[in-house]
């Protein structure tokens, strides 16, 4: 896969590090594509066992995080996202936010992470920004969006276009007017499978701490969007102090909207 450079890595005024994470070639082969990725994200390359880990395991075609012989993937074309994809309109978070057949919201995903909720709502039709500050995350969207653009699924491509990765923290941006900001704050894994918990064991190493929740919140709230999704536990209390307009709960986790009628935004918000 070719190498496609993120420009808003680089000398960014907001650029938030989680601390370097080495990067680790899998094999000889993929050298040249590991080292520009360590210096595209400002670390060095190692071996196995030379750090505890995290690692950013960087293949010939492919890439993950691992540690402790745990991996995460962020793959749009892997056999768990085409599951997701058999959803359709019928996934919960493509209620959340609005999807209908007559109308594709855009969407400012404020907490890319692996970016697997903005691929459902991309290959609904959605427009996507994923905004993520963690540089290692950003790094592996872009790449698997990247990846997803050659995919051998016409849908997967198609999807894969709608995205744009921004390696920034949304805290600090004015997002222009648009119909949807979605907030998914990681939270611990419970009652979930092992490679659930183990996946959220390495995420957790470069996440948010806890109160950067509500300070997303605040930021969101701010906004001129006419519609905030926030992705909770099923039973955690709301985020923030206004009450959802509806929620949709799943199984182990709930959806709440909160729509907001132009009385909600001052005139500067929505360009009048």
């Amino acid at each position: 896969m070719a190498n496609h450079p993120m420009q808003t890595i680089a000398n960014d005024p907001h650029r938030i590090t989680a601390g370097p994470i080495p990067v680790v070639p899998v094999k000889g082969e993929s050298v040249r594509r590991a080292r520009a990725a360590a210096a595209q994200l400002s670390t060095l390359l190692c071996e196995r066992g030379e750090s505890p880990g995290p690692y950013l395991v960087v293949g010939e075609t492919d890439a993950w995080l691992e540690m402790e012989r745990s991996q995460v993937r962020v793959a749009f074309d892997s056999a768990t996202m085409m599951h997701r994809r058999r959803g359709g309109q019928n996934e919960l978070l493509g209620k959340a936010v609005g999807v209908k057949a007559s109308r594709q919201p855009s969407v400012w995903d404020a907490t890319g992470g692996v970016g697997r909720d903005a691929f459902v709502l991309a290959d609904l039709g959605c427009r996507i920004t994923l905004c993520e500050r963690v540089p290692v995350l950003a790094w592996l969207l872009e790449d698997a969006i990247n990846g997803a653009k050659v995919s051998g699924y016409d849908q997967v491509r198609e999807a894969a276009g709608r995205m744009t990765v921004r390696h920034e923290d949304s805290r600090y941006l004015d997002v222009p007017p648009g119909d949807v900001i979605y907030l998914d704050p990681m939270f611990p894994a419970r009652k979930k499978t092992a490679a659930v918990k183990k996946e959220a064991a390495i995420l957790q190493h470069l996440a948010y701490p806890e109160d950067d929740a509500e300070a997303l919140w605040e930021w969101a709230w701010q906004q001129p969007a006419r519609r905030i999704v926030v992705k909770r536990p099923l039973r955690a209390p709301v985020l923030g102090a206004q009450k959802p307009s509806h929620a949709l709960a799943g199984k182990s986790i709930r959806f709440d909207v909160f729509v907001r009628q132009y009385d909600d935004l001052n005139p500067s918000q929505i360009g009048e």
